[in-house]
């Protein structure tokens, strides 16, 4: 099940407001990745030509 865009980023802004007081971004990016679990990120450049966007 891939989440939609809006929910996605309300859900990392709370993450992102409970992990307040971390002392690096990469302790963040952990607690995302360990909460939403795998996220597959497809980047402009790297669609291809005809797939939906």
């Amino acid at each position: 099940m891939k989440p939609y865009h809006e929910g996605l980023n309300r859900r990392v802004r709370l993450i992102v407001n409970r992990a307040y007081g971390f002392h690096s971004a990469n302790d963040t990016l952990g607690l995302i990745m360990l909460t939403l679990g795998p996220i597959e990120h497809v980047l402009p450049h790297e669609r291809r030509r005809g797939a939906d966007p």
